[in-house]
């Protein structure tokens, strides 16, 4: 019933109806389609890590730097997206970030020093910072909560698809030249070329179910008129008057009521301090902080429950950003560039059926316990419990020899068993906790919290082994690359910071289970709260207009 996106009743907000099935499906699409290009543009830049440091020059430490630079942009720049995506078409916002990652990741194939390079990631996480809330958004009121999880696993599984392919592609060509440029550089000129073809497709097709005043073709202009005059079939409905087709927010209503009244001057500082409202209502809910918290270390002064937690520092998200070191690990091991490519494929393969496993898993889980212990939270749980001693095996257990390409399928087969574990559910747990004109809020600030601790796995992993493990050398030189030495270290630093962040964050997911019942049941009461208000100020402001329209056409005498 429910499952297909602008599915009628069973969709997850009003407007979604509106737009449908077919133009839903496009747009879904398109945000799949977004995931996968930024995934793919993430997962360029340490597939060549060992191409950039030969034309660079440049140690494991400067290469673990790009990446920080690109990550902390990237959520330091979130919360932007989250307030800019609660009030604006979403479809834009998207489109201007593929813009801004498509300019960006080509200016990165041009850099002939470390500081360009630096310059140039940084402000391409400005533009990844501006997609994947909103895409996340989109995804969940597209879809109603008994599919979600499967909608964002399906979700993840392209976009580990998109990443796949760029790393596969990338770590082939890094070494050769193509048309007179270096491969790696000619890489990243690809990437950025197929962002702009993407931006281009969401500019013109995707659809915001909440501005549907951008797309009147899809319901009529007549249609369009009546409801954009509160007097069409929609009247009377709580968010009848708001542009986007669904339930006006507290800023559009507090900026009718100040126009009516004649305070147009007032409503700027509304709107900002609507905006604060929706940030503080999003961080002060004790879920959010847990999970967050489990993926980046959010202040645990926050949440009282919580609160010697942050001594742990940072947890969850690192040693996915740790994990951008395995191409070079296993290029490091004495695999070919075609052997070291085809393994992370096979590791990507393996977390795009995770992702879509994980998904479908939670929302089964959610439908059989839906309170405490809740489904998805154990399916989280069980993913990090499988993947903490298949980590140690993939660095510490399986063989090594001088002829490593005998391995080759013995190291695909672990890797692929390795990504199936990484389903995660936390986007459908994000859906549940906050109102829907609050989503693309949680989302950004999600990314922001898990980026900006997160963004020090790849530095972290490179100073591990390079200080406390004896790593020497350049990464790239062919001397340093047979050291069985420098082999160890970085496969001592890389098991360091995976399992002992995801240790922590088994035990954070295990505390999300007291808080997260309540939390759900304070969002449902918070939005039946908020749309007796609106509507209650829709009909106040109507009565306003209603009293203010005589004067108006009796004009001055």
């Amino acid at each position: 019933m429910g499952g297909s996106p602008g599915g009628g009743a069973a969709t997850a907000t009003p407007g979604a109806a509106a737009v449908g099935r077919r133009r839903a499906a496009l747009t879904t699409a398109l945000m799949n389609l977004a995931s996968i290009v930024e995934r793919a543009d993430e997962g360029i830049l340490p597939a060549v890590y060992v191409f950039i440091g030969k034309s660079l020059g440049v140690g494991l430490w400067q290469l673990g730097a790009l990446t920080l630079c690109r990550a902390l942009v990237q959520a330091l720049s979130s919360p932007l997206s989250g307030i800019l995506g609660d009030r604006y078409d979403r479809a834009y916002i998207v489109a201007a970030g593929c813009l801004v990652w498509g300019v960006m990741t080509a200016a990165i194939g041009l850099s002939r020093s470390l500081g360009q390079a630096m310059v140039s990631c940084a402000v391409n996480g400005l533009g990844l910072a501006l997609v994947i809330p909103c895409v996340s958004s989109m995804v969940a009121d597209y879809h109603p909560p008994e599919t979600r999880g499967g909608a964002f696993g399906m979700m993840g599984f392209t976009a580990s698809l998109g990443g796949m392919a760029g790393a596969f592609y990338a770590t082939n060509v890094g070494a050769t030249t193509l048309f007179g440029i270096e491969g790696w550089r000619f890489a990243f000129h690809l990437v950025g070329g197929v962002c702009l073809f993407t931006a281009a497709l969401v500019l013109r097709f995707a659809v915001d179910p909440r501005h549907l005043h951008h797309h009147p073709s899809l319901h009529g202009q007549q249609a369009y008129r009546a409801a954009a005059a509160g007097s069409g079939p929609t009247a009377g409905r709580p968010g009848a008057g708001s542009p986007s087709g669904g339930a006006a927010t507290g800023a559009d209503l507090e900026q009718a009521g100040a126009a009516a009244a004649g305070g147009v001057r007032g409503a700027p500082l509304l709107v900002r301090r609507q905006v604060w409202r929706d940030i503080k209502s999003v961080l002060r809910i004790r879920s959010f902080q847990i999970i967050v918290l489990q993926a980046s270390g959010w202040p645990a002064s926050l949440t009282t429950a919580l609160r010697l937690a942050s001594c742990a520092g940072i947890v969850g998200s690192v040693p996915w950003q740790a994990m951008v070191w395995f191409t070079a690990f296993f290029q490091l091991l004495g695999f070919t560039d075609l052997q070291s490519a085809s393994l992370m494929a096979t590791f990507s393969c393996g977390c795009a059926l995770g992702g879509l496993l994980g998904g479908t898993l939670g929302d089964r889980m959610a439908r059989k316990l839906p309170n405490s212990p809740n489904g998805r939270i154990l399916t989280n749980q069980l993913s990090v419990l499988i993947g903490l001693p298949l980590s140690c095996l993939v660095l510490k257990g399986l063989p090594v020899g001088v002829d490593m390409g005998r391995f080759s399928s013995l190291y695909g087969c672990v890797l692929f068993v390795f990504g199936l574990w990484c389903g995660c559910n936390n986007s459908a747990l994000f859906a549940e906790l906050v109102p829907e004109e609050q989503r693309s809020t949680i989302y950004a600030f999600d990314r922001s919290f898990e980026g900006a601790v997160g963004a020090m796995g790849a530095p972290l992993v490179g100073l591990a082994a390079e200080r406390l493990f004896g790593f020497r050398g350049a990464l790239g030189d062919s001397s340093s690359g047979a050291d069985g030495k420098n082999v160890a270290a970085l496969s001592s630093a890389l098991l360091v910071c995976m399992v002992v962040p995801w240790v922590l964050c088994l035990l954070f997911f295990t505390a999300l289970h007291w808080t997260f019942k309540e939390d759900r049941r304070k969002s449902v009461r918070r939005g039946g709260k908020e749309e007796v208000v609106e509507t209650r100020a829709l009909i106040e402001t109507a009565a306003v207009r209603k009293r203010a329209d005589p004067v108006s056409r009796a004009g001055p005498e």
